[in-house]
């Protein structure tokens, strides 16, 4: 598949590279946006890897189920479904490059022979909550998160709960993605930076 090649799916137009945000504002909307990108990413025969915070993986695979069984997809790792504990907070905490290793390790796992050839990737963000620093950390991870995006085959949603960001906040992530999922279409996000646009405005 070409790094122009676009998929269709529930709705999304997706393109091989897109690094994309949307929001939510309670766990019905987030789960409106998560399963259905997980459903039609497995039956697409794409790599799919999900992390959570706001609920946990048993409630992800328990929703999914409910529209395709998930078991053979899950023991053979097409479908994983993780918590932020064991990812962005292994450890004890977010470090920005060991997060970017695990996407781009993830994207080179890649999908099934015979899919779209992507791997398809949604992370919910609520972790960076808990404290100003990680939040701080997240905002260059998200930009930083740009510039491998297109060295593979790979889709990236992350997800964020309004009822938890500051304007601010909201600003940064728009800043940070070139796509965002707004009324159930993927569209150009006219707020983005570039990586090195981007850090030329952060503080000293």
């Amino acid at each position: 598949m070409t790094a122009d090649a676009q998929q269709e799916a529930l709705g999304l137009q997706l393109g091989v590279g897109d690094h994309i945000c949307g929001f939510y504002r309670k766990p019905s909307e987030r789960d409106d946006i998560l399963i259905p990108f997980l459903v039609e990413g497995l039956r697409a025969g794409d790599k799919c890897t999900c992390v959570v915070d706001s609920c946990t993986p048993d409630d992800v695979l328990a929703s999914m189920s409910e529209h395709l069984e998930v078991d053979p997809y899950v023991s053979v790792r097409q479908l994983e479904v993780l918590d932020s504990y064991g990812t962005y907070l292994a450890d004890g905490g977010f470090l920005p490059e060991r997060m970017l290793r695990f996407w781009e390790t993830k994207a080179r796992q890649g999908p099934l022979p015979e899919g779209t050839g992507l791997a398809r990737n949604i992370g919910d963000m609520s972790w960076a909550h808990r404290s100003a620093d990680a939040v701080a950390e997240l905002i260059g991870y998200e930009s930083e998160l740009n510039r491998i995006m297109s060295s593979f085959p790979q889709v990236n949603l992350c997800l964020y709960d309004l009822t938890r960001c500051s304007g601010d906040l909201i600003m940064d992530v728009l800043k940070t993605h070139p796509k965002a999922l707004l009324g159930g279409m993927v569209i150009d996000n006219p707020y983005y930076l570039e990586p090195d646009e981007f850090l030329a405005t952060r503080p000293g």
